[in-house]
Formats: C-alpha cells, structure tokens, sequence
C-alpha cells in the first residue's frame, strides 16, 4: 500500500490532548480517498486494491487499511464509520446510541454494523448511511472524546437501553460503572451509589409516556462494577435468568500466598464458573507472552489447585454458551449442575 498506509486522520487534536488507544488504532487505518490517489493510486487500481482485501471501503472518501479492518470486532468497524462520517459533516456532528458507545470505548455485545447515530434537534434527514435523531439533548449530557462530539457515558447508556436487548444494554452499563466505580480490583461504594443517583436524576427528568424507561430502570439495577468483562457481564445475566444465587470475583488463595480471582460462585453448589473468551487464547497481547498451548496447560493447573484446595469444581464456557440461557443451561446440565429455573 506504500505511503498511503501512512495517511492519518483526525479530528482536529490540540496538541497535549488525551486521544484514547481505541480512537488512534482507527485513526491509522482510516485513509481519505483523495489522499490515497494523491500517494499515486490510481482509480482503477484502488477499484483493484479493494477487491483484492487490501483496502475496506467504510463510507464515501473513506477506505480502512485491510488487515486492521479484519482484526477489528464490529464496534471497531463501526466506529471508523463514526470518524468518516464526522470528517464528512459540513458541522461537526453530535454522535449518539451505538456511535456513542464506540467513541467512549464501550462494549457492544452482538452488535452488527449500521448506519451512524447522530442527534439532529432541527429535524436533519437520515439517509444510507447516517441515521438521525430529532432529540433535544441538554448540554450536561453531552462531552467529547478527542475531538470528536457525543452523548456522555449516562446518556448513551440511557439512549442504548431504551433499544437494544439487555445483553448489549448491560455490559455497556457495567463497562461504565467500572469506570466510575473501581480501581483494580477495589469497588468504590459511594462512587457506584453515586453513578446510580446520576441515572435516577436523568430518568426523572424524561417524559414519563417515553417508551423504553422501564428497561432503563431496570438496567441500572442490574449493573455491577466488578463485571471484567462483557462477556462476564452477559454470563451473569444469564446466570440470573435461570435462577441462580451468585458472588463474583470471588477470591482463592493460590500456592504462592497470592490470590486467584474466579469469576463466579454458584452459591450453595460448591461450583465456580468461569467466563473464557477466544481472544484470551488467540490474542498475543492478552497472553503475556505465552503461547497458547501454555495458555491451556496454565488454566489446566490452575484448575487442579481451585479445584484441590477447595474442593468446588471448575466450569467454563466461551461466548456461544453465554449467548442465550438456553445454551448456558445445558452445558451447566451436561456437567451435572442443577440449574435452578428450568425453561
């Protein structure tokens, strides 16, 4: 791809100002077409690079380098077609919803790529590409993030439990109370209390007929800052659709004095489960430098120690499982675990 892999975009940053590794990932990758040529690709040949997988068209004068777009999760994707469409604005636009999200670095279970969510309070129409919203949002509901304008972290969690199913409401709701609420492994009570009190003061402040307050409320009541995960976070909701009582991030001590952290406690079972997704094993990043043949061989004794020292036994699942209780369920039966609810 030669110099036009060299090709940045921004947001108009000030020098000094905090640009989060998320956005800056995109931000290389994401290529202006007019750019592209001027590096010396002709039409033609960028027609070609495109077919070829070396070039994404994401939305119109704006390409992604290849090999990032197919390592990227769909929120990733999504939020390149975020960027694009904010360097495609005559005015900077004010994102919202799943665009939000993908600006603030939440997670977005089960997401599929969409049109871009932004606010128009003067009645602006969508089109293919951009979905607009005739909402008036208050100025303390908004923020930014590098430059780029959206609705602040309640705001998007408010707009997305209002219409996403509750495993993508969750873990984004969880992912911001963390957050707000934790550091490391240390839970700040009056911080959570006080992301909870800030929910209420934004629900009691919309009309009482708008649809979909119910499901806000009771996202607010489902969200835990210990979830270290979406993933965890969408295991636990279905562990509470079938009926189980739980403890999270429930501390063992190990061999060496320290302590290991399992994810969840089946209480009154003497089971702990675990949450283990394929990027723990796939992704060189997460795995310290290990391979992941040492990654199994390492969960495989540290499973003989839980197991050993505390007589529990040990079960995981990935992220098929924790798709839907029902799935959940019966790898938990095929174990000999008695589920609670039965649906």
């Amino acid at each position: 791809m030669g110099g036009a892999a060299q090709i940045m975009c921004g947001a108009g940053h000030t020098r000094g100002m905090y640009i989060p590794d998320h956005i800056q990932e995109v931000e290389r990758a994401l290529l202006r077409a007019s750019a592209i040529l001027d590096a010396g690709l002709s039409p033609r040949a960028l027609e070609r690079a495109v077919a070829a997988g070396e070039y994404v068209r994401v939305a119109h004068g704006w390409y992604a380098d290849g090999v990032a777009w197919r390592s990227w999760l769909p929120e990733r994707r999504h939020l390149a077609a975020v960027l694009a469409a904010h360097h495609n604005a005559v005015t900077p636009p004010l994102f919202s919803h799943y665009s939000a999200a993908a600006l603030l670095g939440l997670p977005l279970w089960g997401f599929r790529l969409g049109r871009v969510h932004v606010v128009s309070g003067r009645g602006g129409k969508s089109n293919a590409a951009v979905l607009r919203h005739d909402l008036e949002i208050p100025a303390h509901h908004t923020g930014s993030v590098a430059g780029y304008f959206c609705t602040n972290h309640e705001r998007t969690v408010f707009d997305i439990a209002r219409i996403a199913d509750t495993e993508t409401a969750l873990g984004c709701a969880d992912a911001v109370l963390a957050r707000k609420a934790r550091r490391g492994r240390i839970v700040d009570s009056n911080a959570s209390q006080n992301w909870e009190h800030e929910m209420a003061e934004l629900l009691g402040a919309m009309p009482r007929h708008l649809r979909g307050l119910d499901r806000v409320r009771r996202i607010v009541e489902l969200a835990d800052p210990r979830a270290e995960s979406v993933l965890e976070s969408v295991s636990r909701l279905q562990l509470l659709r079938l009926g189980f009582e739980l403890d999270l991030q429930v501390p063992v001590a190990s061999s060496s004095g320290s302590y290991l952290f399992m994810d969840f406690e089946l209480l009154g079972l003497r089971v702990y489960g675990e949450s283990d997704g394929d990027l723990k094993y796939t992704n060189p990043a997460l795995r310290g430098g290990r391979s992941a043949a040492e990654m199994v061989v390492r969960e495989k004794k540290r499973d003989n120690w839980v197991s050993g020292s505390t007589n529990y036994r040990m079960v995981h699942w990935g992220t098929r499982e924790a798709g839907t209780p029902e799935r959940l369920r019966r790898l938990l039966q095929s174990f000999h675990v008695p589920v609670p609810r039965i649906r």
